[in-house]
């Protein structure tokens, strides 16, 4: 008998019950997937169908997952932004480091979707707020200088400018970290509970490269995932 497999509005098949304990095995397949046998239109989860039948250990296909992961099965979580990470870096270094800003709000928010108590927007969203506020007082001490050009220590002006524009460096800085993170626990919790890989995740390259890093980490992952895809359902 053979059956068919049917995962959000997606159909696979037909397999053979032998098919089923294998991809089961493999991870393709999971036991919560909604399966029906030839003839008949009612849907039940793959468990009932596999029961107490044991399941034998299937080797992967050759080259189908970088050996710095494991193979997670399929899942109902959305991929992670899917940019190369090379394009990533040569676009942040094009656009003197804007590109990177609006990719770390799309990362975010990504993470935000599989992991809805990440505060990854928040962070990065205060680093943001605090860079436009910098602009904006230095605006204002430029205008007040041209306004008072006489009678004015323009040495006491420069001071104070000087003075604010590291402490919101710093704040900028500061904020940013701690988004960068808040990310990587943020990601580290889903990909080794929701889609569990086994992904840690460096201190040292979420300090100094942060979204950088995650998405060389992200590219890996998507590449896994298509090609896990070329075998699976």
């Amino acid at each position: 008998m053979n059956y068919f497999i049917k995962r959000d509005t997606n159909e696979y098949g037909p397999y053979t019950l032998a098919d089923l304990q294998k991809y089961v095995a493999s991870g393709n397949i999971l036991l919560s997937d909604l399966c029906r046998s030839e003839g008949l239109a009612d849907w039940i989860p793959v468990s009932q169908v596999i029961g107490n039948i044991p399941v034998p250990a299937a080797p992967q296909p050759p080259g189908a997952v970088p050996m710095a992961y494991g193979a997670p099965a399929p899942s109902p979580y959305p991929a992670p932004p899917n940019l190369h990470w090379g394009i990533c870096v040569l676009l942040t270094f094009i656009t003197c480091f804007l590109f990177g800003i609006v990719w770390a709000f799309v990362q975010a928010a990504w993470v935000k979707r599989v992991q809805p108590n990440s505060k990854g927007i928040l962070y990065y969203s205060v680093a943001v707020g605090i860079w436009l506020l910098s602009i904006f007082v230095g605006f204002g001490f430029g205008f007040q200088m041209a306004l008072h050009p006489r009678g004015t220590d323009p040495g006491s002006w420069l001071a104070n400018l000087v003075f604010l524009g590291t402490v919101f460096r710093v704040a900028i800085i500061i904020a940013a970290i701690v988004g960068n993170f808040n990310m990587r626990d943020s990601i580290e919790e889903h990909f080794n509970t929701a889609e569990p890989i086994g992904l840690g995740l460096s201190g040292v390259m979420t300090f100094f490269f942060g979204i950088l890093y995650f998405q060389y980490h992200f590219t890996k992952i998507n590449e896994m995932k298509r090609r896990q895809m070329g075998y699976a359902v």
